[in-house]
């Protein structure tokens, strides 16, 4: 293996991520603590903004008037009372500040005659609602664009294409962290009195933009000792069978359904109430079940749409403009005709067990985004820009306030052996052995099946578990990197196969059906189901479980109604 040159990087403050919430906690932390150094460093390109820089811009946003209470009740009842109040009460508190923030910084977003912002409902919730981009599929880029413009302001050192791969303690506290870069291959050491982790989440490496979060962030938090959470829930959506697509959240609301081979509107019947105006994870669990029954494929179907409303969602350009270009090259208009959607397993809502301002059990280390646990797999459309926003705003604070009573680390000295770190970064360099390509398939074929993504049983989680367990110890040490970009590739792999199997372990743990979660050998909520299930690593390396309940007697809003009773999965006979 050639010699690597070896960079060290001070800052007060390092900022592993720079997506939506790895930007709002610089630009939070620079507020309140101007003099100090802010590093913010991500595997992507400089300055791009992780998935916010894909996403179509949508906010939720509780506005001025609105019944605060009226929201934080719908999300009790939408998380089936897997609700952390205090922390989502805090998330829409500071929502509508975000919101004008980005008005203020650039960003446009729909408005109706009388100047006031549009509004779309979400999922049958009463209050919850989101307020679309005026610019149409590129309005997270745009908010990218502004967000980071501030941030020059403030002069923060953005770093691209580095793979932070383990953090640096002394005594326990967090100082610092080590990487490479996968296009040079040099290796990166990162000096800091405080870090905040806002790597995103672990998934698979499906489309709809969903092929950068895969958890090798969570890896590196999972092996510094941080608590984790929620890991049994994932996102599973509908996706069209040909090119990501981003737009149901707004046309669903405006009229469209899913119908399946006969042309039956199905999701009636599996939800009288709602129909098919809800949470795209019981739409999915509704798909897997008629394409099981025979009645599949299924269908997207807009013609109840009034044509003035698609301009909501008509890309003028970016990936989602290439996609229904490409899309129409095949003869098919999302806009005109009824197109073939599959349910489709994208990523992880898992992430670290944090408090309200970012704090985990990790003394130094800060959660901010979706790499700290918000939502128990299901999702409302322009939540993930809110929460990512907003915790990432409130890690900044957290992160400062922490820095300015904590005592001064000579972050230079640390725990870790660094020479030990370095060589086993570099060890899959230059050797034979499988390619990640190889090992991400077989993760993919184990997890992708229908009654190991959507409709679980214990069977089928302990075969795709077996399997899981299998690649990560006769695979995972055997695979080899070409150069340094198939090193981030291999790094990807090794955390989506820890993902997947705390993702295994966790959903056999929770024996019930609740939110986002669906057991079909227990379709029905458990007595003790009432409590967020956790996932540490203990001194041995295994995967230790404890659950934690959910303090309703702390908590202002009892549990009155619950989401799930919404719908009627009925196992058919097949």
């Amino acid at each position: 293996m050639p010699d690597r040159n070896t960079h060290i990087v001070e800052s007060d403050l390092l900022i592993i991520g720079g997506g939506s919430a790895g930007l709002w906690a610089a630009k939070r932390f620079t507020e309140l603590l101007p003099e100090k150094k802010v590093v913010i460093v991500d595997k992507g390109p400089k300055e791009w903004g992780g998935l916010m820089s894909m996403a179509g811009g949508d906010f939720d946003a509780v506005l001025p008037g609105d019944d605060l209470d009226a929201w934080i009740e719908d999300f009790v009842y939408y998380f089936d009372g897997l609700c952390d109040q205090e922390q989502i009460e805090e998330i829409l508190r500071r929502s509508n500040d975000r919101l004008e923030d980005y008005q203020r910084y650039g960003c446009e977003f729909f408005r109706k005659e009388d100047g006031t912002l549009k509004s779309i409902p979400q999922r049958g919730l009463p209050h919850v609602k989101l307020y679309p981009a005026k610019l149409v599929g590129r309005g997270g880029e745009d908010m990218v664009r502004n967000l980071v413009k501030q941030l020059r302001k403030a002069n923060v050192t953005s770093l691209g294409r580095i793979v932070v791969t383990d953090l640096l303690k002394q005594n326990g506290r967090v100082v610092g962290a080590v990487g490479f870069d996968s296009i040079s291959g040099d290796f990166y050491r990162f000096r800091a009195q405080v870090v905040i982790a806002s790597t995103g989440v672990g998934g698979w490496k499906t489309s709809y933009g969903k092929n950068t979060p895969t958890g090798e962030g969570v890896e590196m938090v999972w092996n510094a000792g941080v608590r984790l959470k929620d890991f049994e829930f994932s996102r599973v959506w509908n996706m069209p069978r040909y090119f990501g697509w981003e737009g149901q959240t707004k046309l669903i609301p405006l009229g469209a359904h899913f119908v399946n081979a006969k042309g039956e509107p199905f999701m009636e019947k599996y939800s009288p109430v709602l129909g098919v105006n809800t949470d795209p994870h019981f739409i999915t669990i509704a798909m897997a079940m008629e394409i099981r029954a025979g009645r599949g494929p299924i269908y997207f179907d807009i013609s109840r749409i009034n044509p003035d409303d698609l301009i909501l969602l008509r890309p003028q350009n970016g990936w989602q403009l290439m996609n229904y270009e490409k899309l129409c090259k095949l003869g098919m208009d999302l806009f005109r005709d009824n197109t073939e959607w599959l349910p489709q397993m994208t990523i992880s809502y898992g992430g670290m067990e944090a408090g309200i301002k970012g704090t985990t059990n990790v003394e130094g280390l800060f959660a901010a985004g979706t790499a700290r646990s918000t939502e128990p797999g299901v999702y409302a459309g322009g939540f993930a820009l809110m929460t990512t926003s907003v915790t990432g705003h409130l890690a900044g604070e957290g992160a400062a306030e922490f820095l300015a009573s904590a005592s001064p680390v000579e972050s230079d000295r640390v725990d870790e052996d660094i020479d030990a770190l370095r060589d086993a970064v570099y060890a899959p360099l230059g050797r034979e052995g499988l390619t990640p390509h190889d090992v991400l398939r077989k993760i993919q074929t184990a997890m992708f099946p229908y009654d190991v993504s959507i409709l679980k049983t214990e069977a089928s989680l302990t075969r795709a578990l077996d399997e899981i367990v299998r690649i990560r110890e006769e695979e995972i040490p055997n695979m080899a990197a070409a150069d340094p970009h198939y090193l981030l590739k291999l790094r990807e792999i090794r955390g989506m196969a820890l993902v997947s199997e705390l993702y295994l372990r966790a959903s056999l743990e929770r024996r019930e059906s609740r939110a986002g979660h669906f057991r079909e050998d227990f379709p029905n909520r458990a007595e003790d189901g009432l409590a967020w299930i956790l996932i540490q690593k203990d001194e041995n390396g295994a995967m230790s479980f404890s659950r934690k309940r959910v303090p309703l007697e702390r908590y202002r809003h009892p549990i009155t109604r619950y989401y799930q009773d919404n719908f009627r999965f009925v196992t058919e006979e097949h």
